[in-house]
């Protein structure tokens, strides 16, 4: 079989592409060190480094004339260890550190090594046929691994659906050098020819060449997939920041902002009236000067934790500062005493066991109009608080907007 490549030109392209590999190297070893938590760059700049180190041995072989024993197991040690770091890689990319399986790969590696050393160690030093095809079974074994181990994990992560164009295109990949490492073998097997050297195999030259070609394509998709994975915890950031903006830690109800938002967008939606309700803690003062201000997070805890179990599906609850709350309901003047009532006796029974419990609620109400503002309504019902704790408090009062002052809802009398 005639070569496609002089001697000096397969030289040649054994030093592009150890240069190429280690090109590709420093690229994921660099962005390894901006982005330390993707230990997968690391692993990948290894197998990078590893199949560059293999070509340099090549070269000093057929440079130096040296081929030794200790060279072409060296050679051929890093070969076979590239798809190693490679699989370690994808474990780590695909969060399958503690995968059940991943002693396969370092298990078939150790093997394949260890049969090409007894090989070599017993056959002359230029019998490169049965090296080459030990060689090339070990490694297309190990491909095969890569690409059942490339389907679980991305059939084990849902997450990783919105790659899977990429992890094809790197399965297509995995492939095609499959199936140039089995045509290898079976040249060797069944086809031998004379050949003095690993350089005058008629077939390394196509091999180094596809390898750089599925080199670069590798990059490109790693690559890919490391961007598009660093897009979904960017994202995943923004909504967690997002959330907390809009979410008041302590009672677990919607911050100030987020409430008022809310409440302006139903408003403008719905040509139903909706109730504005603002909830005050009776004494809530005198907890935090009796019982400290921890008993008094634990009470607004607790509250906040009865109105989003008894908060309908339609409503909304905020917390607007200190241990003012507000609630946006869908109810009528009909339904209001009784609903009023109902959270004023389930706060007293979850507060009861704390601190300074049981707490009592005064409340002020009023209807929210169709493309009324929380700035519009809020005044109206914060007169109607005020007027609530100024008649003795645990009780709710409501003023209207053709109200010229507040008025008693209903005395909340609840036993405490």
């Amino acid at each position: 079989m005639q070569s496609l490549f002089s001697s000096a030109q397969l030289l040649s392209l054994v030093l592009f592409v150890s240069l190429s590999h280690i090109g590709v190297a420093a690229i994921f070893a660099y962005l390894w060190h901006t982005q330390r938590p993707l230990r997968s760059l690391l692993y990948w700049s290894a197998s990078e480094l590893a199949i560059a180190a293999a070509f340099g041995c090549l070269l000093l072989r057929t440079l130096t004339g040296d081929s030794s024993l200790a060279n072409i197991l060296l050679t051929n040690l890093l070969l076979i260890a590239t798809p190693l770091l490679y699989e370690r890689g994808l474990r780590h990319f695909f969060r399958r550190e503690a995968d059940r399986f991943g002693w396969l790969c370092p298990l078939l590696a150790l093997a394949g090594f260890l049969l090409f050393a007894v090989t070599a160690a017993q056959l002359p030093p230029d019998d490169i046929h049965s090296r080459i095809v030990v060689l090339s079974g070990a490694i297309s074994l190990q491909i095969c691994l890569l690409l059942w181990q490339l389907w679980r994990y991305q059939r084990l992560a849902p997450a990783y659906r919105v790659l899977r164009f990429a992890i094809l295109l790197l399965a297509l990949q995995l492939v095609l050098q499959l199936v140039l490492q089995l045509i290898r073998m079976v040249k060797h097997q069944w086809w031998p020819e004379s050949a003095a050297s690993s350089l005058t195999d008629p077939l390394l030259g196509p091999v180094i060449l596809l390898s750089l070609l599925f080199t670069i394509a590798r990059s490109f998709i790693l690559l890919s997939l490391v961007h598009t994975r660093q897009q979904q915890a960017l994202l995943a950031t923004q909504r967690e920041l997002e959330r907390r903006a809009n979410l008041d830690a302590l009672t677990g109800l919607d911050s100030r902002h987020h409430f008022e938002q809310q409440l302006a967008a139903r408003a403008c939606r719905s040509a139903r009236p909706w109730q504005l309700l603002l909830i005050d803690l009776d004494n809530f003062k005198q907890i935090n000067d009796r019982h400290g201000h921890p008993a008094g997070d634990a009470m607004l805890r607790a509250v906040g934790r009865v109105i989003r179990e008894s908060l309908p599906p339609t409503g909304l609850a905020g917390r607007l500062g200190g241990d003012e709350l507000a609630l946006l309901l869908m109810e009528t003047s009909q339904t209001l005493p009784a609903c009023c009532q109902t959270l004023q006796q389930r706060v007293a029974d979850a507060t009861r066991p704390l601190a300074g419990g049981p707490i009592s609620l005064s409340i002020g109400l009023t209807s929210l109009q169709q493309g009324e503002s929380f700035e519009q309504a809020y005044p109206r019902a914060d007169r109607a608080l005020y007027a609530a704790k100024q008649a003795g408090r645990q009780r709710a009062c409501i003023q209207e907007p053709y109200h010229r002052e507040p008025r008693p809802l209903w005395p909340l009398a609840t036993q405490t």
